[in-house]
This record gives C-alpha cells, sequence and structure tokens, in this order.
C-alpha cells in the first residue's frame, strides 16, 4: 500500500513538472511571436491581402476645388474661406501606408490653405506611393499655399507596437516646432488644434464646420477613455504614480496639449515605459488626458465615472468587434457598407470623421460618402450664416463643461 502511494505521488509529481515545463514552453513561444514574429507576420498578411494598386493619374486634377486658390478670379460669391476659418487654422497628420490616391481624396477634403498638414508614409509602402502624391500636390495645389503640407522620414510601422506612435508623434513634433505666427514679436502658435488621421478615414464634417465646433470647446481635448482591461506582464510599475487608460490613438488636441507632450518631463518617462504595455498607441493620449496629478492643457480627469465605457466618442464613426456591422469585418474593425453610413449623412451626427474605407472592398461606399460630403459642404458654405451645426452638442460634452468651470475659477481667483 506504501509503494502505491509512492508511485502516485510521483506520477502526480511528473504531471506537475510537465504542466509547468509545457506552460513555460507556451510563454515563451508568446514571448517568441509577440517580440519576433508578430511584426513579420502582420507585414506579410497585410501584403497578401491589401490592394497595391493607384487609381487616377497625379496629373489631372479635379475642377471644383475651389479652396485650392480661393482668392483666383471669378469665384462664385459662397466660394470663399471665411475669416473665423482663417482666423482658426488647424493642423493634421495622415498616417499611410498604401492607396496614395485614397491618401489624396482625404487631403483634397480637409485641405485649407490656413491650416497645416503632416504625412508619413509606412518605410514598407512602395516608394512611388509618396511620389505620385508629392507629383499630385504639386500639380494641383498652387505652390504657393502648398507649402503647408509636410512629408517627414519614414519608418517601419507595425500594428500594435511602438512604431505606430512613433511615426504620429514624429508628425506632431513636426507640427509642433512650425514657427510662431505672422510677426515674430506673436506668442501665438501656428494652429489651434491638431487632429490625427490614417489614410483609409474621411471627414463628415467640412472644414467650417469643424472650426466651428471646436471653437466652443474650451480648449478641452477630445480624448476617449476606458479603464486599462488589458494586462501585460511589465517588470516596473507605471512612473510617478500614474494611473494607465486605454483610447483610441486618433484624437483632437489643442497646441498646448502638444506642447506638454514634447516638454513635461513625467511624459517623457511615461514614454520610455510605454513599450512594456500591449498596444503602447492606445495608451499615451488617455493616460495624459485622464492624469490628474498631470494636469495637461485640455485634460479631463473624471473620465471614470462619466465615459469610461466610450461614451462620448465624436471623433471617429468606428465599429469594433463584436459592435454591430452590417458591411464586412476587417482586423477586428467594421468596414462600413452604405447601410451602416446611413446615420452619418445628417447635420445631426455629432462624429467628425469615419473610419475605415478600404479600396478593395467598399470602394462604393467611399464614392457615396465623398459625393454626400462635397453636396453638403457646398449647401453649408453657400448657408453659411444659418449655422446649423449642433453646437449645443459639443457644449454640453463632459470634458467641455470642465474645462469651462476650471476657467472659470481661474478667472475667479485673479479677480
Amino acid at each position: 500500500m506504501r509503494r502505491q502511494v509512492v508511485c502516485f505521488g510521483r506520477a502526480v509529481g511528473l504531471l506537475l513538472k510537465l504542466a509547468l515545463l509545457a506552460l513555460v514552453v507556451i510563454d515563451l513561444a508568446h514571448l517568441t511571436y509577440e517580440h519576433r514574429l508578430k511584426a513579420y507576420v502582420f507585414a506579410y498578411l497585410s501584403s497578401k491581402f491589401t490592394s497595391p494598386s493607384v487609381a487616377g493619374s497625379p496629373h489631372v486634377c479635379e475642377s471644383n476645388s475651389w479652396w485650392f486658390t480661393p482668392n483666383r478670379t471669378g469665384p462664385k460669391p459662397w466660394q470663399r474661406i471665411l475669416k473665423e476659418e482663417e482666423e482658426f487654422p488647424l493642423a493634421y497628420t495622415i498616417m499611410a501606408f498604401e492607396r496614395p490616391d485614397q491618401v489624396w481624396r482625404l487631403l483634397r477634403s480637409i485641405y485649407r490653405p490656413q491650416n497645416y498638414y503632416c504625412i508619413h508614409f509606412d518605410k514598407k509602402s512602395p516608394e512611388l506611393y509618396k511620389k505620385w502624391l508629392i507629383r499630385k500636390i504639386s500639380v494641383c495645389i498652387p505652390p504657393e499655399v502648398s507649402a503647408n503640407i509636410f512629408f517627414i522620414s519614414s519608418i517601419s510601422v507595425y500594428h500594435s507596437y511602438m512604431s505606430v506612435l512613433e511615426a504620429d508623434l514624429a508628425c506632431m513634433r513636426a507640427l509642433w516646432q512650425l514657427p510662431k505666427k505672422k510677426k515674430p514679436e506673436s506668442k501665438a502658435p501656428p494652429w489651434k488644434y491638431l487632429i490625427n488621421l490614417t489614410g483609409q478615414e474621411f471627414p463628415l464634417k467640412n472644414n467650417l464646420e469643424l472650426t466651428r465646433i471646436l471653437n466652443v470647446l474650451n480648449n478641452a481635448n477630445l480624448i476617449q477613455q476606458e479603464k486599462f482591461f488589458y494586462v501585460r506582464r511589465a517588470w516596473r510599475d507605471p512612473p510617478h504614480g500614474l494611473q494607465m487608460y486605454k483610447g483610441a490613438v486618433h484624437v483632437v488636441v489643442t497646441w498646448d496639449f502638444i506642447n506638454f507632450l514634447f516638454t513635461d518631463q513625467r511624459v517623457k518617462d511615461l514614454l520610455d515605459y510605454l513599450p512594456e504595455v500591449g498596444i503602447p498607441d492606445e495608451a499615451l493620449f488617455s493616460t495624459v488626458n485622464h492624469n490628474a496629478i498631470l494636469n495637461a492643457p485640455g485634460n479631463f480627469p473624471y473620465g471614470d465615472n462619466v465615459y469610461r465605457n466610450g461614451g462620448f466618442y465624436v471623433n471617429r464613426w468606428k465599429h469594433f468587434f463584436p459592435e454591430e456591422c452590417s458591411g464586412v469585418w476587417r482586423h477586428s474593425v467594421c468596414i462600413f457598407d452604405l447601410y451602416g453610413m446611413q446615420p452619418l449623412f445628417t447635420p445631426d451626427s455629432p462624429h467628425l470623421f469615419v473610419n475605415k474605407f478600404v479600396m478593395h472592398i467598399n470602394a462604393p461606399v467611399l464614392d457615396v460618402t465623398e459625393q454626400w460630403f462635397y453636396n453638403w459642404q457646398e449647401w453649408y458654405y453657400r448657408h453659411a450664416d444659418q449655422n446649423v451645426t449642433n453646437l449645443n452638442y459639443f457644449r454640453n460634452l463632459p470634458q467641455v463643461r470642465y474645462q469651462l468651470s476650471k476657467a472659470n475659477q481661474q478667472k475667479g481667483k485673479v479677480g
């Protein structure tokens, strides 16, 4: 009986050792995939399932792009850039990796001479993509106004890795380092708000609408926040006692917020820490914006209680699995069909942009969206004095009301 107990104990011990060994092997395999193989797998699959084609010639320009040359002779009365737009310049970053013709359609829709644009093409993309877009810009936008479009040196971008954030930050830094506007003694920044985009998105608001919307935000940022819902082994805690938050990488932020990103030592320490967490590009902006101890410009430290489930996120119309999707799923993101886009074709929709369009999947949907956008833009500029945009929706966003309350408190202290 004693021998049987000993044999049973040895068998159990052997099984436990084998189970432990299996866990170690699985863990090593996971780490190897995460740190060595994942980037190559994504790059290979992307090259196999995305279309490298380019539609159209870079030498042919659309005839109705009046906003490229607003001071030309003979424009229609409504074909003008209003003073309120000129006095509220915006900045954009565009992260692109394919289809320069699609990137051009995006750039054309958001372009204004008073704005600034930084474009980054993935280093893995064929060089002809970048050359095609540069040629298109040089042909279609007069050189005296196209000086506000910048291309930065390319880096290789891999989904869910730090390189996504590095490319975007490189463009943000280039726009942040632009000289002050007009007079040398002026301390006014060259732009008011920055919006970061990818080449597969398209606007739902024209520039005049965006100007009016952002003008009522009281210098608040539009940054999504959720509780940090994933855990990845890291050998140290976040610096400075920061609470980590997750949110979409795409944001609408003030110049002061970008200035804070590049000058505050605590943010620099956070950037050094981010490679140790999963999907770092979705952690930076939310963490900086929602930690009260940082007190970043335009911040909102009460997101836990107000919109931790993703509410009030108007930057993008974007559905992730398992949300409802009448189109098709790609990388857990819904590629919309026309039915899924219907709620957006109305002035009452608060969303600023839609993500995303993949040309070999839903190109006709982009065609319809683009036509709707330009029809709506013409109507809006013809009736600019009516201001039909629902600005009260944005005035009542919790982060906007917080910034207003904060500003009033500061005025009270000064008074």
